[in-house]
């Protein structure tokens, strides 16, 4: 496999990833505006987060598709690494959170 080949994949993978962390970040999009009724959504929402959670998402979709290298690009494939971006931002948050300082919520 050449370079070209190998770099396709992982901007394959970093889109999928950030597609898979879309899904994750709807979801949550959605309870927090359930949990905050009647107030504006500045008051509650955190785009600085938002950045961080998909840059997360697109680099656990970066290593899914490296572990996937070589693997034919197909259905199970692209819902591999869709997966991996939204499990993937999970498990990555959870380790930032336990080594870093935590910031209080809005």
């Amino acid at each position: 496999m050449d370079a070209l080949t190998a770099l396709s994949y992982m901007v394959l993978g970093a889109f999928l990833g950030v597609t898979g962390q879309g899904l994750r970040f709807a979801i949550g999009l959605k309870k927090r505006y359930e949990e905050n009724p009647g107030k504006r959504s500045r008051e509650w929402f955190d785009w600085g987060r938002m950045v961080l959670s998909f840059i997360i998402g697109a680099s656990a979709g970066v290593l899914a598709a490296v572990f996937l290298l070589g693997s034919n690009v197909n259905r199970n494939y692209l819902l591999s690494v869709i997966a991996a971006g939204y499990a993937g931002t999970d498990f990555i948050e959870a380790i930032l959170r336990r080594y870093t300082p935590q910031i209080k919520e809005k």
